[in-house]
């Protein structure tokens, strides 16, 4: 319970950074993306492989480590593939919740169709080249996710466990008030963010370390 408790705080807390100061904070949040996406990539991976519970064996999180630090670091080395990378992070948990919504439980499905959509989204948004809007937009989406999936487990709606399914899968399959509740705090943090465009210059060197311009 008080691991639960802690979860759902940093969570929320962390969420309520990206989501509304994102683009500020961008350089400083982003090896932590990268860490976030690698480890789910990593431990939701090795669930599926081995069917069995989110985190449940040491494996699972050794593995989810291991591709959460790689992905860490390769996103300050190299801060676009950092950006591209939060897109993949916002497509691969709307993926999940699709397969959610057509009543998919399967672990290899669910992670097959996450995996597709993140790489459509980060494929997308590198065929765009709008690195500022890219960062704004899944920052928001990120964050506002992360919020809402820290009050449910706050709220004691979700066990960390279904973390392993995609926060928008949990979201959605708590209730469409959860999900709307989510639009609606994404749509408020890229509003606050878009505020900031014309104030902030990220680095003209899109394949160079994370820093500000």
């Amino acid at each position: 319970m008080f691991g639960d408790i802690l979860v759902g705080i940093a969570l929320a807390g962390f969420g309520l950074i990206i989501c509304f100061a994102g683009l500020r904070a961008f350089f400083v949040a982003l090896p932590i993306i990268g860490f976030i996406t690698g480890f789910y990539i990593g431990a939701a991976g090795t669930r599926a492989v081995f069917d069995e519970s989110f985190l449940a064996n040491v494996t699972a999180l050794i593995v989810g480590l291991v591709v959460g630090a790689a992905l860490g670091f390769l996103a300050y080395m190299l801060w676009y593939v950092g950006a591209l990378i939060s897109a993949g992070s916002t497509g691969a948990l709307i993926g999940s919740s699709l397969m959610n919504a057509f009543g998919v439980t399967s672990g290899w499905v669910v992670t097959l169709a996450a995996l597709a959509a993140g790489i459509l989204l980060f494929v997308i948004a590198f065929k765009l080249a709008l690195p500022i809007w890219v960062v704004i937009v899944n920052t928001a989406l990120l964050g506002a996710a992360g919020i809402v999936s820290g009050m449910l487990i706050l709220f004691n709606q979700i066990d960390r466990a279904d973390l392993g399914y995609g926060i928008a899968w949990a979201t959605i399959e708590e209730s469409w008030f959860w999900m709307i509740a989510w639009a609606v705090i994404a749509v408020a943090g890229l509003g606050y963010q878009a505020q900031a465009v014309t104030a902030i210059t990220l680095p003209e060197d899109r394949w160079g370390t994370a820093h500000a311009a």
